[in-house]
């Protein structure tokens, strides 16, 4: 009976260690590429495009009102009392606050309206690899490189695994 159950433990843990032996399916692509071939692309860049420069025009409008109030107090500064200069370099102070505070919200709803921009795409992008790796069997993919241009894929044995071409083909369709 003990023989049994030793070659049964001995069977499982030879089965078991085969099993974690079996081959990882990886693959890999350019998603840079993938984005640099959507027929969408252009569109999506001028509508952003667009939106910075409707943004970048309320803040220079805004950052020349403040500067049109800073020169006209500078300029009557003399003629002020000190209570007057008090009250009116408060008021400037407050003014500089709510424009770089503009500013800031500018960047933000830039950065906001990039991520509604581009999140159908990243979904389309994201079902297109899921569709792709399943039909190819593959455990994983890899992007090629990071966002900072730096390789993460050195070297693949095999081109086929690269879907980038396979990717952008989907998308089109």
């Amino acid at each position: 009976m003990a023989h049994k159950f030793l070659s049964t433990v001995i069977f499982l843990l030879f089965f078991m260690s085969v099993s974690a032996v079996a081959q990882v399916n990886i693959g890999y692509l350019s998603m840079q590429e993938v984005l640099d071939q959507l027929p969408e692309r252009q569109q999506i860049e001028q509508q952003l495009n667009n939106f910075i420069q409707e943004k970048q025009q309320e803040l220079q409008e805004k950052a020349a009102g403040f500067q049109d109030e800073l020169a006209q107090y500078q300029q009557n500064q003399a003629s002020l009392s000190s209570q007057q200069r008090e009250a009116r370099e408060g008021e400037l102070i407050e003014m500089e606050q709510a424009l770089n505070e503009f500013q800031q919200s500018v960047q933000v709803d830039i950065q906001r309206r990039r991520a509604e921009l581009l999140q159908p795409v990243y979904s389309r992008i994201d079902k297109a690899i899921a569709d792709i790796a399943e039909d190819m069997n593959l455990d994983f993919v890899l992007n090629k490189s990071t966002s900072m241009g730096e390789n993460i894929v050195y070297y693949a044995s095999q081109q086929e695994l690269d879907i980038t071409s396979k990717v952008v083909a989907l998308l089109k369709n």
